[in-house]
């Protein structure tokens, strides 16, 4: 087995204010995609990723190991429309 480190935001409410993070463990056998996305932390919109994982369940994480984020190309990320 093979664990990675993501700081995920805690709260249900995707547009809430106040959030808390929170470090999760995931096994990297259990990640079945990371996507980067844009999203509203404390008012600013910031860079983040949307990690899903075998069960189904969706995480907004705003940290994720750096052998996945290595894996985007700059390009790829975030374009501001």
């Amino acid at each position: 087995m093979d664990f990675l480190k993501f700081k995920m935001i805690k709260s249900l409410d995707h547009q809430s204010i106040g959030e808390d993070f929170e470090s999760m463990i995931i096994n990297s056998e259990h990640v079945v995609s990371v996507k980067p996305i844009n999203m509203i932390v404390n008012e600013r919109v910031i860079q983040g990723f949307w990690v899903r994982t075998t069960n189904g369940k969706k995480y907004r994480a705003i940290e994720i190991p750096e052998q996945l984020r290595s894996l985007f190309h700059e390009s790829e990320f975030f374009h501001e429309d």
